[in-house]
């Protein structure tokens, strides 16, 4: 049997980029507000809520970032954060203080409101 490789990468989708513990310090520094989706490339509804995400950071790049953090990969920032349920998105003020987190995945409307309750203009 032959395998249809164009036909294959239409099924197969790339695993998703994720962000550094490095990274997600410098964004807690950076004087904007910060969502960060704590999650795992093996989960599928953190899967599902990634074109969201990435959707919702291009849409205000510059007034907010949105990360995305592997806890296989940062056990020790999971841990930190004290992460029990994949995905959870925890939303940050410009100070970098921790103003609000969601278990589980969520619509679009509903993360853009608490982002902007977070600060983001």
């Amino acid at each position: 049997m032959e395998v249809d490789e164009q036909r294959l990468q239409k099924i197969v989708a790339p695993t998703p980029a994720t962000n550094s513990s490095e990274e997600f310090k410098k964004a807690i520094q950076s004087g904007q507000p910060v969502l960060v989706d704590f999650g795992a490339n093996s989960c599928m509804p953190c899967r599902q809520i990634r074109p969201i995400l990435n959707e919702i950071g291009k849409e205000y790049s510059g007034k907010a970032q949105v990360l995305i953090i592997d806890v296989y990969k940062h056990k020790e920032l999971a841990g930190e954060y004290r992460v029990q349920v994949i995905p959870t998105l925890v939303f940050f003020d410009k100070t970098g203080k921790e103003v609000y987190r969601h278990m589980g995945a969520w619509d679009k409307d509903s993360i853009v409101g608490k982002l902007k309750e977070a600060g983001a203009a």
